[in-house]
């Protein structure tokens, strides 16, 4: 299995995804707004895909302006399987 260094932040609703979306695109972070993985949700269809690396700084933002998120995932691959899954990220 490889971690992948991509972490997914679910949301439970999409005014707050893309709350989160335009101030970290404001503040330069390199974030993609994406379709959320079946696997993690099946409620909010966006979710935002960031590099592990600017994670702290991120639920930074999200706590300094009170956002709600439903969790923070990880994306692995596992190679035997050749198939993504996501391993949540306490925080």
């Amino acid at each position: 299995m490889r971690d992948l260094n991509v972490c997914i932040i679910a949301f439970s609703s999409t005014s707050q995804s893309v709350n989160l979306y335009k101030i970290l695109k404001n503040k330069k972070y390199n974030v993609v707004m994406i379709q959320t993985p079946c696997t993690i949700s099946a409620g909010c269809a966006r979710s935002i895909e960031l590099k592990e690396k600017d994670l702290d700084a991120v639920v930074n933002e999200i706590k300094q302006n009170n956002l709600e998120i439903k969790g923070i995932y990880r994306r692995v691959l596992n190679d035997s399987t050749r198939r993504y899954y996501y391993s949540e990220i306490d925080i």
